[in-house]
């Protein structure tokens, strides 16, 4: 089965676009105190990611993909996540497929992502370069429209299992002015032939460390969901590839979440927590 959804995720990832993340109002003897906001920054080629002070591109005008001369209406869905930065002109270029199949599904949905128009994002409201995922499904033959992929989310508390992103001397939680990992190749997480078996459909959700150099680590299972579905999960995850969160223009290793759906009939897809 494939693995169909975003980003960064920037998955980010992330995702995907991605959202910097501020820490919320903490205690002290004193009283509540708030973390200082943090000036969005960009990537080392001034590209940012969407979050707090960046507006997000906006389609303007989509134009839907063709479709392969073989492709038939029984044909399995086929959804294509693309990575672009959308420029201060609104011009689309470093087009990345985030979940490639080396197929010809993938060239249509580059094509139409390079006729289609967008609107750029904005710091303070100057147009800026900012970096988005953008989602292309191919179903029944139905008009493959180019969609804006919604933002990944990073989740603070660690409420399953042993994840324990939540603890405020973790060393890797994410800061204020962070930018969280964007997934930049996913593969295939497949059913278990017991899970297939039994027609069990299932949710996993996979903490682990994305470290400087865009690999996961220390990966866990903090939502199991059994019928050897989540040896699946793992597997896949495993091979997933990241642009790693960047703190001071540096990169550095961060723990998130990456949720992994298992569908009858759809295969699995993922979407970074």
């Amino acid at each position: 089965m494939r693995i169909y959804g975003l980003l960064l995720a920037f998955l980010a990832l992330a995702s995907g676009p991605v959202y910097a993340r501020q820490e919320s109002a903490s205690s002290t003897t004193d009283g509540p105190t708030n973390a200082t906001p943090v000036a969005p920054t960009p990537d080392k080629d001034g590209v940012y990611l969407t979050g707090p002070g960046i507006s997000s591109p906006e389609l303007l005008r989509t134009v839907p993909a063709a479709y392969p001369p073989d492709a038939a209406e029984t044909d399995i869905p086929h959804v294509v996540i693309l990575s672009v930065v959308i420029g201060v002109d609104g011009a689309v270029r470093n087009i990345h497929v985030v979940n490639p199949r080396t197929s010809a599904y993938d060239d249509y949905a580059i094509a139409a992502i390079k006729q289609s128009q967008f609107q750029p994002g904005t710091l303070n409201g100057n147009p800026v370069p900012v970096r988005i995922a953008v989602r292309v499904r191919f179903f029944h033959l139905r008009p493959a429209i180019p969609m804006l992929q919604a933002a990944p989310r990073v989740v603070g508390s660690g409420s399953f299992g042993h994840d324990d992103s939540s603890r405020p001397d973790d060393p890797f939680k994410l800061r204020p002015g962070d930018t969280t990992p964007m997934a930049i190749n996913t593969v295939n997480a497949d059913f278990s032939d017991e899970a297939r078996r039994e027609r069990f459909e299932g949710v996993i959700l996979v903490s682990l460390i994305v470290n400087e150099e865009g690999l996961p680590v220390d990966l866990q299972v903090v939502r199991p969901a059994g019928h050897g579905l989540d040896e699946k999960a793992l597997e896949a995850v495993k091979q997933y590839r990241f642009q790693p969160a960047m703190r001071d223009g540096k990169p550095v290793a961060v723990r998130i979440r990456v949720e992994i759906s298992f569908r009858l009939g759809r295969g699995s897809t993922w979407q970074s927590r």
